[in-house]
């Protein structure tokens, strides 16, 4: 079920939005009928996000994902679905008993709504980094990515070929770890690991994962992340997989000249 838990995923939020507004709406006499919508969206929305946590917790289970923030998203998928069965089991077809029992209900559903945009926030940062609500806003709305990117293209035009970060001048702080920081972390990094595999320090690079060790030193054709970097993009190891940040035939190279020298994070740029 892991291939279809985005649409799984929408659907609670869709019809969980959709309860407040039929709410809403239906206060007005010429739409009272619309009340009876509202309970019956609450109840598909329930049973949506009980469907969705579960369908989430095998794909994390199956997928070996590890990390703070696969932990925050899942628990919030769960408290997610609590709550809006509690909101379903508070509400009734044709109303409440009293004032207060339609007080808890609301406290309930704005509860739900709130822990849903916690959840889906962290859901976001597992599939897009952590930077996705921000990367692409204006500048002076805190936007960074368009600037740096322009600046990064400047400065390689002007030299040549990629900008050196500040720091010790080696291959792999130069041009190893700048490629995975930008294809890789995402997947593997400090928020989320996957296949127990670490690719933002050098100790976890050269540590492996669950299927083994991913670089062979000075043989890049027996190195596993060389295998899967150099898949067709329609191989189920290909890497990576999420369909963005690919790794262009040029940092391949490099990484190959890297672990055929060794993959040494001593080795001096030229």
């Amino acid at each position: 079920m892991g291939r279809f838990h985005p649409v799984i995923l929408h659907l609670p939020i869709a019809l969980i939005l959709l309860v407040p507004l039929l709410e809403g709406l239906g206060l007005s006499q010429r739409r009272e009928h619309l009340l009876r919508a509202a309970g019956l969206v609450l109840s598909l929305a329930a049973a949506a996000a009980v469907i969705a946590a579960w369908d989430g917790w095998l794909l994390a289970w199956a997928g070996g994902y590890q990390g703070p923030v696969v932990l925050r998203h899942m628990y919030g998928g769960v408290w997610f679905a609590a709550l809006a069965m509690a909101a379903t089991s508070l509400r009734r077809p044709n109303g409440f008993a009293g004032a207060g029992r339609a007080a808890v209900y609301g406290i309930a559903l704005a509860a739900s709504v709130g822990v849903m945009v916690w959840a889906s926030h962290n859901g976001g940062s597992l599939s897009h980094g952590p930077t996705f609500l921000t990367e692409y806003l204006p500048t002076w709305l805190g936007g960074h990515r368009k600037v740096e990117a322009a600046a990064r293209r400047a400065t390689t035009a002007r030299s040549g070929g990629t900008p050196l970060p500040r720091g010790p001048r080696t291959v792999y702080l130069a041009e190893i770890k700048p490629i995975l920081d930008r294809s890789c972390v995402s997947c593997h990094g400090p928020n989320k690991v996957k296949g127990g595999l670490r690719l933002d320090t050098y100790a976890g690079l050269m540590a492996g994962g669950d299927s083994g060790d991913e670089i062979d030193p000075w043989l890049p054709n027996k190195s596993e992340l060389m295998r899967r970097i150099t898949l067709p993009p329609d191989d189920d190891d290909f890497m990576p997989n999420n369909g963005k940040n690919l790794l262009t035939p040029a940092e391949i190279g490099e990484i190959r000249a890297w672990i055929a020298a060794g993959a040494s994070d001593k080795q001096p740029v030229p």
